[in-house]
């Protein structure tokens, strides 16, 4: 008796969502019912680990011996070992398949070797609403030419890892990036330039999130940002010698791990504090933060460029919650002020870390922040230290902050250290009366 007919067409699409292709075709031969339930294909995935799915030339000839009225919304090619180039002919019989059948979702997770160039079609795929390209190791994908007619009118969401861009006629990068006329989100992890003239251009009026991770930046001496719709901004990288234009007006978040680059020079200014200096100049990055409401910034040296270019701090209008991330105790704020004299509704400070202190001196509070009137005028009411450790230089530095913010209501204090932590030492004077700690511990 053919039970699995009977099943509701949701639920028999949710099967053959695991099977190969070639399982897939075999399904359309059992009934009528079935040739026209499996004219779409809701999931379409190869991974070279998966020992029971057969060679990826098997794969390959399932694919194309789909019905030509048969469509894939999601298609997933991971191959994890190194792919020889005779293969490449293969893949792109593949994929140049699969974009014909009006894909919504590509994700390609390929090891490649040498290089390798992605077809024509896959830029003028007019269906294609996410992708996720990563390369592996070796030269990874590579994009040197656009063909004259490229266009992704439906990309929203585009992913870029280990990919190689390498143009001699102009820039590959931009072209694909004006290619996408409603690009929502991208995200750029091991990119790599060959062509050093590069215009250093990231210009999206579409784009809304932005994700950079090692970009390469010590290739080219000046980036653009223009994207006056960007809400979200993460950037953990080298950064390059100038930002010439920064467009982030519709700013929301950010999040800031940068790492100076040029001649880095390490001195101690005269208030006692070390702090490093570079020809790096994020100046104008700086400045075009104004908007955001959520930041997240980490790293010293994202701390030393904060510093170096204070005078570049902006009014933080909108700004109600600043993280700032330290390794150790070490890690020098001596940003802090300048920030927070700009930050006039500044609700929550997170430290996420332990609390600096100054360690030749325990007893007394790190020059760094030892100012008055930044902390007296701060708006704070909730301060966080996730990794407080109760030591004579955190007590100090601790209560430093609480006696002179006045509009402080909540501290909060998580310890790895469990119950060790003396709670007396926190019987601190307090400038809000309404003032209450609370401590965590580690389980």
């Amino acid at each position: 008796m053919d039970r699995i007919s009977n099943l509701p067409k949701e639920v028999i699409s949710h099967i053959v969502s695991f099977l190969s292709a070639k399982e897939a075709v075999f399904t359309s031969l059992l009934s009528k019912k079935w040739q026209n339930l499996f004219t779409i294909i809701p999931k379409l995935r190869f991974d070279d680990t998966d020992e029971i799915q057969g060679s990826f030339s098997d794969f390959v000839d399932g694919v194309i011996a789909l019905p030509s009225t048969t469509r894939v919304r999601k298609f997933n090619l991971r191959c994890r070992d190194r792919v020889d180039p005779a293969q490449y002919d293969l893949i792109n019989r593949c994929l140049c398949d699969v974009l014909k059948r009006g894909v919504l979702v590509l994700k390609l997770d390929i090891g490649i070797g040498k290089h390798y160039d992605l077809p024509f079609q896959f830029f003028t795929c007019k269906t294609v609403v996410k992708v996720e390209l990563e390369g592996g190791y070796g030269d990874g994908f590579v994009v040197d030419v656009l063909p004259a007619n490229a266009f992704l009118p439906a990309l929203e969401t585009l992913t870029l890892s280990v990919i190689q861009f390498d143009d001699l006629r102009g820039c590959a990068f931009v072209k694909l990036l004006s290619a996408c006329p409603v690009l929502k989100e991208l995200t750029i992890f091991g990119m790599r330039w060959q062509r050093r003239e590069w215009s250093g251009t990231l210009c999206s009026p579409t784009l809304q999130r932005l994700i950079i991770q090692d970009f390469h930046p010590s290739q080219f001496t000046i980036l653009t940002l223009d994207t006056p719709s960007l809400t979200y901004f993460e950037c953990s990288d080298a950064s390059p010698d100038e930002f010439s234009i920064v467009n982030l007006d519709s700013l929301v978040e950010a999040k800031l791990h940068l790492m100076l680059t040029g001649e880095y020079q390490c001195h101690v200014l005269d208030e006692g504090f070390v702090i490093h200096d570079s020809s790096s100049s994020p100046s104008n990055l700086i400045k075009g933060l104004g908007s955001v409401e959520i930041m997240d910034i980490s790293f010293q040296n994202t701390f030393d460029a904060l510093y170096s270019f204070h005078e570049s701090i902006p009014v933080f209008e909108n700004l109600y919650h600043l993280t700032i991330r330290c390794d150790d105790e070490e890690d020098c704020l001596a940003f802090l002020p300048y920030l927070l004299k700009k930050s006039p509704n500044l609700e929550t400070l997170v430290i996420d870390g332990p609390l600096h202190y100054n360690e030749e001196q325990p007893k007394s509070v790190c020059k760094c922040l030892l100012g008055y009137s930044f902390l007296l005028s701060c708006p704070v009411k909730v301060l966080q230290i996730t990794d407080y450790r109760g030591t004579k230089g955190e007590v100090e530095q601790l209560k430093h902050f609480i006696e002179k913010l006045s509009c402080l209501k909540l501290v909060k204090l998580h310890s790895c250290d469990g119950p060790d932590v003396d709670k007396k030492k926190l019987m601190i004077p307090r400038a809000s009366s309404k003032c209450k700690i609370k401590v965590t511990f580690s389980s």
